[in-house]
């Protein structure tokens, strides 16, 4: 199956499964918004459309859509999201709770924004049985294909299945002159591919998880694009930018495809899930999702040469609860998760223990790996955040011991087995992580 050709389709995979791809469409031109009102015919026979936005997303593409879908036949609503206490909308319980009783009735609902507004109304429309489709405004995740939701139930940073969108529409105007540390977090986010592929194969190989490699192909051909060319996306070069997108979006098809976040996420993320969490613990303001995801992939790609630099792996021992002192209120749900993972640490150490096996891994991980200095480079070159005191916290720098403290303890809030995980076996983390840290994103 060729990617071109893969929107709408279903096809059996060398992995073994049955992929379907449900998003049919992907309109990417200046025109783009002109294919809405043929699209959501095609979706549905009833004429009741809404729009649901927040305050800057409806101004910037939300009454252009709502002209656009406008028609004798058509009735089109729309719902502005409310900012929380001054800062734009979050995809938690209360608001979706919001938008469930105070949003008219739809018989297809359209999305207009990116990573919360996406979350959301794919949250939403799941909820209520109907359609939804996406007007992008920003390449600034890898969510808008994508059939999972993100968001924050009971203070924990959740991920579970939804349906994804049907068609995906994109004005490069509106793309290109989104704000741009918009766009530096889209290129943080897709910059966690080839990190979260390592964990992937990583599980694969320790505990036979399923593994897509055609899920894991999918960017090849769009990676040279932006890794190699940051001063494009820098410069607002449209082909650039278009890449990035793109790249995005195939990102959030893979994920949809396989059932699982791993082509896209893994221990980078669990450092950001960390940094949301505590920070809505503590009524703080977290930075953009795809900002951290680029710092923490930097490191997560260090942590991973030091690794498998490793000649004879030696396993310590890993607590056997969770930090109560850095989860605080939130150790009951995080507790629940690292339990599950327990077990997971004393069948590694004794698979990893044979140093056939420990060079197997070895010689599976290393040959894909994107060196933590050209993530860096990449990041860096295109006016990305790319050391940890970029990340912003409640509005100032992130500080050097709470980041180290987010580190230490971000394996303990996901089941999933990460690299996070085989350096806290290895001692890595905490006895290297400080070394790692200052010279890998401190300059």
């Amino acid at each position: 199956m060729q990617k071109n050709n893969l929107l709408g389709t279903s096809f059996d995979c060398q992995c073994g499964r049955h992929h379907v791809v449900p998003t049919k469409h992907l309109f990417y031109g200046e025109n783009a918004f002109d294919f809405l009102l043929e699209t959501a015919r095609s979706i549905t026979d009833d004429p009741h459309y809404l729009i649901i936005a927040d305050s800057r997303t409806f101004e910037v593409a939300g009454r252009s859509v709502e002209t656009k879908l406008s028609s004798s036949t058509t009735r089109v609503s729309h719902f502005v999201v409310p900012d929380q206490e001054g800062e734009s909308p979050a995809a938690d319980d209360t608001t979706r709770d919001l938008i469930l009783d105070q949003a008219p009735a739809a018989d297809l609902y359209i999305a207009v924004g990116s990573g919360v507004i996406n979350d959301l109304v794919k949250w939403v429309a799941y909820l209520k049985k109907k359609p939804y489709i996406t007007v992008a405004t920003a390449a600034s995740m890898n969510g808008y294909a994508s059939a999972n939701v993100a968001a924050t139930v009971d203070n924990l940073k959740v991920l579970f299945h939804a349906d994804a969108c049907l068609a995906v529409f994109a004005t490069p105007e509106i793309i290109i002159n989104a704000p741009y540390e918009l766009t530096t977090s889209g290129l943080g986010d897709v910059l966690a591919k080839p990190v979260s592929s390592a964990d992937w194969k990583l599980n694969q190989f320790l505990f036979n998880d399923y593994h897509c490699q055609f899920s894991v192909d999918l960017l090849k051909e769009l990676e040279p694009v932006y890794l190699e060319n940051p001063k494009k996306i820098k410069k607002k070069e449209p082909a650039a930018f278009k890449a990035l997108f793109n790249a995005l979006f195939l990102s959030s098809i893979a994920m949809t495809i396989t059932g699982t976040s791993s082509p896209a996420s893994g221990g980078e993320h669990m450092i950001s899930h960390t940094l949301d969490m505590t920070a809505n613990r503590d009524g703080r303001k977290h930075d953009y999702h795809g900002r951290q995801v680029g710092v923490s992939s930097i490191l997560m790609a260090a942590l991973y040469e030091k690794i498998m630099g490793i000649d004879k792996p030696v396993f310590k021992d890993v607590p056997r609860t969770v930090n109560s002192d850095f989860w605080g209120s939130l150790s009951p749900v995080v507790e629940k998760e690292y339990d599950k993972k327990i077990p997971k640490f004393e069948r590694v150490a004794n698979y990893l223990s044979n140093p056939e096996n420990w060079n197997r891994l070895k010689n599976l991980i290393k040959p894909d790996l994107v060196p933590a200095a050209k993530l860096k480079n990449c990041l860096m070159q295109a006016g990305g955040a790319h050391r940890y005191m970029d990340i912003r916290d409640n509005e100032t720098a992130l500080a050097r011991d709470k980041f180290l403290s987010v580190v230490t303890n971000a394996n303990q809030m996901r089941e999933r087995f990460t690299i996070l995980d085989l350096a806290v076996l290895l001692g890595v983390i905490p006895g290297e992580i400080e070394q790692l840290v200052d010279e890998w994103v401190t300059k």
